[in-house]
């Protein structure tokens, strides 16, 4: 059983020296950054809906409290005309938008925070992508330099080999 078991050992130390050699870091780097890519696409466009939602429902708002202060003037006109009923309409027709303004303001509130959480993703992300393109430059320069090392001691073990031979 003990022959099996280093056997196994010795394969599976093998493979992983292939992966190991296979596995280029720049390749990962830049497979990371294509990746982070396409989720900032995904990002940016999720974040220009929950934006345009976000206006959306700020019009509304704003629109309700324009409606609302119009009512209120009406009904101030009609008191001061001396109309008693309208006013009493146009009162009716403030508070019921007064009503709506309550769901609108929750509705705007929920979409405003959404949408500051999607830009503080977004913001994330870019900066995420940043420190990436960063990363990817030193280890390249890294493995630059490491190839160059390899070369340097390559040619240092051929000039040994070559001045034992010749001794």
């Amino acid at each position: 059983m003990g022959i099996l078991d280093r056997f196994t050992s010795i394969v599976k130390a093998n493979i992983n020296e292939l992966l190991d050699k296979a596995e280029d870091p720049e390749k990962m780097v830049d497979q990371y950054l294509r990746e982070m890519t396409e989720s900032l696409a995904e990002v940016r466009e999720a974040t220009a809906g929950v934006m345009a939602e976000e206006k959306r429902c700020k019009k509304l708002l704003d629109e309700n409290r324009e409606e609302t202060e119009k009512y209120e003037e009406l009904a101030r006109k009609a008191l001061a005309a001396g109309n008693e009923a309208d006013a009493r309409v146009f009162l009716a027709k403030k508070q019921e938008l007064a009503g709506r303004a309550e769901g609108l303001t929750v509705a705007y509130e929920g979409a405003k925070a959404n949408a500051d959480k999607m830009r503080q993703m977004h913001d994330k992300l870019v900066g995420d992508i940043e420190t990436l393109n960063a990363r990817r430059e030193a280890v390249k320069a890294k493995v630059a330099v490491a190839r160059t090392q390899e070369k340097v001691n390559e040619f240092a073990s051929t000039a040994d080999k070559t001045a034992g031979a010749m001794s």
